[in-house]
């Protein structure tokens, strides 16, 4: 006799977090001297802004009592007040003050995250061990250009594992089903001679805004897409992602289109491609995470993405599962 096995929705499991680059905040909206608690990859971190500007990430409890310095924490000009005993804790994590005790224990530290920012956001590195970044953060010239529009804002939280959105970018096929265009464009995804960078490009000439499509994916989690819709005439969308646990992600867009096609179509581009994240949703939201999938013969580019993201994962257990 055999059998049934039990549903996938019951018995999924997803792979880790992969390392790399990942949002945590708008730098707009971390003030000078604010203080936010961040979920991010399984864990409880405090987000703050230091009064010389620098923002930090670290781990979120007080190893005095537990205390969650997210939570009522106070700056103190380059340190963290823990609310609760008054422990304060340096940009390195150390502990460098006790109000009432000129003793402070060799133990007593915060870990402490990389973190950067640039483009308009606060960025972490996130590698399992915490070990120093392998690579540095792409430049993104659009951001600020004064031939580029201010750019306009939109994120969502998804309820799927990182990996399972960023295969998106890899998948042309998906643009006809779930995006409504016409026919599956004629695609090619290549990566960089460094093995690192990977890139799609799509003949998107039957979409709404026919177009060719550019994605640049740096890791999973942070891509950037190029719409060029004529001589001069581009949309540019950057994603970054906070990974909240292995089934959550909050997703950061930020969009531009160049000076040209401000009045022109400006916002409907944009309204489209924020129109068509929307159309994502209900296929993240309500997949699992396949281990082993089974492809077909014409599914070279999502093979070729599981054999690409394999490098960010740092377990065998995480690269024999993806394979």
């Amino acid at each position: 006799m055999t059998i049934v096995e039990a549903c996938e929705s019951k018995t999924n499991t997803t792979p880790e977090f992969p390392m790399g680059w990942y949002s945590v905040a708008r730098s707009h909206e971390l003030l000078v001297g604010e203080v936010k608690a961040v979920q991010a990859f399984d864990r409880e971190m405090v987000l703050y802004r230091t009064r010389s500007g620098v923002p930090v990430l670290q781990d979120a409890y007080c190893p005095h009592l537990g205390a969650h310095l997210g939570v009522q924490g106070r700056v103190i000009g380059e340190s963290i007040r823990c609310p609760f005993h008054g422990w304060r804790y340096g940009t390195d994590g150390k502990c460098e003050h006790i109000p009432y005790s000129d003793d402070i224990p060799e133990r007593a530290r915060l870990r402490t995250w990389h973190c950067e920012e640039k483009n308009g956001e606060v960025y972490i590195w996130f590698h399992p061990e915490n070990t120093a970044p392998q690579w540095q953060l792409p430049d993104l010239p659009e951001l600020g250009d004064p031939n580029w529009t201010n750019p306009r804002y939109t994120e969502f939280l998804v309820p799927a594992h990182v990996q399972d959105i960023a295969e998106n970018s890899c998948d042309p096929v998906h643009f006809e089903f779930v995006h409504k265009m016409m026919d599956t464009p004629p695609s090619e995804v290549t990566i960089d001679d460094d093995g690192r960078t990977l890139h799609l490009n799509s003949d998107a000439t039957n979409a709404d805004f026919p177009a060719h499509l550019h994605a640049t994916v740096y890791n999973p989690g942070f891509a950037m897409v190029r719409n060029t819709y004529g001589p001069g005439a581009e949309m540019v969308m950057y994603n970054s992602a906070q990974p909240i646990n292995r089934h959550e992600t909050r997703m950061r867009w930020t969009l531009t289109v160049s000076r040209s096609i401000e009045d022109l179509a400006g916002d409907d581009v944009m309204e489209g491609i924020i129109s068509g994240l929307n159309d994502d949703y209900p296929i993240w939201a309500n997949k699992v995470h396949k281990q082993k999938p089974i492809f077909c013969k014409e599914d070279k580019t999502l093979v070729l993405f599981r054999k690409w993201v394999r490098q960010f994962y740092l377990t065998s257990n995480d690269k024999r599962e993806i394979a």
